[in-house]
């Protein structure tokens, strides 16, 4: 190989996740949502409610929205993200298939790479215990960089 040649090592691919449960709902209070459920989100906002309350002639809330987080860290596997959230919401069949006449239900899962590239993998059986919970799973892939909270 020649001098004027360097071999760069390869950097490591350093990719990030995130999880959380939300609950939208144009009839049903986030606020009745945490009680029916009995999980205390970890944000909540009610239908009508201002969307930035920094603008007060802003717009609106057209919907209540309760949101829960895994509470796991950004470097964990994605699949633990949605295991923690399946776990957590196991208790609340009956609740979330009540809420779910009212409510747009959803796993919502965040997944990026420092290089552009990655992937995970989400095994069968667990995208199978989050659908007997009635919850979609919305995807959502960002591009290279670290997650913004």
């Amino acid at each position: 190989m020649s001098e004027d040649v360097q071999v760069q090592p390869q950097s490591e691919d350093r990719k990030w996740s995130a999880g959380s449960v939300r609950l939208a709902s144009l009839t049903v209070t986030a606020s009745e949502i945490s009680a029916r459920l009995g999980i205390v989100a970890d944000k909540q906002f009610e239908q009508g409610s201002l969307v930035s309350p920094r603008h007060p002639a802003g717009a609106r809330r057209k919907n209540s929205l309760w949101l829960r987080r895994s509470g796991l860290p950004n470097d964990s596997d994605l699949a633990d993200h949605v295991q923690t959230l399946v776990d957590m919401l196991n208790g609340c069949r009956e609740e979330l298939a009540d809420l779910s006449a009212d409510c747009e239900m959803e796993l919502f899962l965040g997944f990026g790479s420092e290089n552009g590239q990655g992937g995970c993998a989400l095994p069968a059986d667990l995208l199978a215990d989050a659908a007997a919970l009635g919850l979609d799973i919305v995807l959502d892939l960002y591009p290279p960089g670290p997650p913004e909270d």
